[in-house]
């Protein structure tokens, strides 16, 4: 199998409408933020996108850069200069603009020379696979894999690799979706499957909606093998209605969760599924364009996660201390001391070290709430502005070691492979992520879909490759 795998190409017309992008943000405020982030954005997409690859690898790096620039949106929607919340917010921009293109740079060279499939050759391998096997697969995963956590969660030991296992579902679902596409039939079922998935979610206190379109997302982006100007418009129109959907979740977030927890304060649902569906369709009913126009700065304000970089670095060195190392040490010295051995270790309290570090006072862990700090901010705290990029660098490298390994299960169908990958990966798309936070789920979601690849995956191909004979 060699590595035929190309750049996404663009358009020359689709290169104007980006042109546009550029000239509007020279004609807004805070331009040499946006331009410095929009630029980014293009490098990251040269650097990392191609046909026929794993979607989540764009993807992350794009999660985290809209992380970044939704802090000038902010600053923008305002009317006032980066600054003004903090007088290093400037260069917690740029140094997040340049950490993530170092990452990315770092990602794309450690992956260049692994051999990937062709479209043809994805197209043989999905062939292969019973479409209502692997449907089982997920309708099983969905409806039990779940529930596990309930039987057997008490023990705060299993907690991690219980919430890991149930993430299996998206496994079989990404499979399912790359041989409905490939195959070109089963489509109408892969929709559904999404409406289930989007609809059910919403009855739960934290509302995990967003993650079936993040996997759509990342499934749709191994596909695309250029972006014309109609797929730049079908982009636009997408992304809108995905921008209108979350300013909508935005807006009627905290009345729906205080509906369903009975007004307890606790993160419990006291209602039955047809009342908070009814609930979501009353708040959503009474909303008023005036309602958008005052919940836009909100949503930025949680989108972002820069403030807590430029805080950090008003505070470090000229409050505090760098620590040299010591708070990534700390990080994975933690992680490596697993909860299922170590069962009196003390549980770990992200906003200590935010309030710590930002000087801002938020809620703890008594009062039912976390704070990251983000790992960005880790990095600095540590070695500086020149020195952070060195952790980064190496976060990067362990992620290219992820991807490599589990591609590396060369029996394995390569649509299984895909999909582990996308999974295992996954939470690697989230700027605010503590250090700690980052570094143990990247490895226990490492060592928990090596296990699954090796052990259990090639004996589910077996049977999957059975019925498609």
């Amino acid at each position: 199998m060699t590595d035929t795998s190309k750049r996404v190409e663009i358009s020359y017309p689709t290169i104007l409408m980006i042109v546009g992008l550029v000239l509007f943000a020279v004609l807004s405020s805070n331009t040499i933020y946006l331009l410095c982030c929009l630029l980014t954005c293009f490098l990251m997409i040269a650097l990392l996108w191609r046909n026929a690859r794993p979607g989540i690898l764009v993807f992350a790096m794009m999660l985290q850069w809209a992380q970044v620039i939704c802090y000038v949106l902010w600053m923008n929607d305002l009317g006032i200069d980066v600054n003004r919340f903090s007088q290093h917010a400037d260069a917690a921009i740029v140094m997040s603009c340049i950490g993530l293109l170092v990452m990315a740079l770092t990602i794309s060279l450690g992956l260049r020379s692994l051999a990937m499939p062709t479209l043809e050759q994805l197209q043989q391998q999905a062939r292969l696979i019973n479409e209502k096997k692997i449907l089982l697969l997920y309708l099983f995963s969905t409806l039990f894999m779940g529930s596990i956590g309930v039987a057997l969660g008490g023990n705060p030991g299993f907690a991690q690799i219980l919430m890991t296992m149930s993430s299996f579902k998206w496994i079989f679902f990404i499979v399912y979706g790359y041989v409905a596409w490939i195959n070109k039939k089963n489509r109408l079922t892969l929709a559904f499957i999404i409406v289930f998935e989007f609809t059910t979610s919403l009855y739960s206190y934290f509302s995990s909606f967003k993650e079936v379109i993040f996997f759509t997302i990342i499934l749709a982006l191994t596909f695309i093998r250029s972006i014309s100007v109609k797929q730049l418009i079908a982009v636009i129109v997408v992304g809108g209605l995905l921008f209108f959907l979350l300013l909508t979740w935005t807006a009627i977030k905290s009345d729906y969760r205080k509906f369903l927890n009975g007004g307890t304060k606790q993160q419990v649902i006291e209602v039955s599924r047809s009342e908070a569906f009814s609930k979501i369709g009353e708040k959503v009913g009474a909303l008023r364009w005036e309602d958008y126009q005052k919940v836009l700065g909100l949503f930025l304000y949680r989108a972002q996660y820069l403030l807590h970089l430029a805080k950090t670095m008003d505070r470090v060195p000229a409050l505090l201390p760098h620590e040299y190392g010591q708070i990534w040490l700390n990080n994975i010295t933690f992680v490596l001391e697993p909860r299922l051995f170590f069962p009196d270790k003390p549980i770990y309290q992200a906003t200590v070290k935010t309030n710590k570090y930002t000087g801002i006072r938020y809620a703890g862990f008594k009062d039912g709430a976390s704070f990251s700090l983000g790992y960005f901010a880790d990095s600095y705290i540590d070695f500086g502005y020149v020195g952070m990029l060195l952790p980064l660098i190496l976060i990067a490298l362990f992620v290219v070691m992820i991807y490599r390994v589990l591609y590396g299960f060369r029996k394995l169908n390569v649509l299984l492979r895909y999909a582990v990958i996308n999974v295992a990966l996954i939470q690697f798309s989230t700027f605010e992520a503590d250090g700690l936070f980052l570094f143990g789920q990247l490895l226990l979601m490492f060592l928990v879909f090596w296990a699954l690849s090796k052990f259990v995956l090639s004996r589910l191909q077996t049977w999957l490759y059975k019925a498609s004979k």
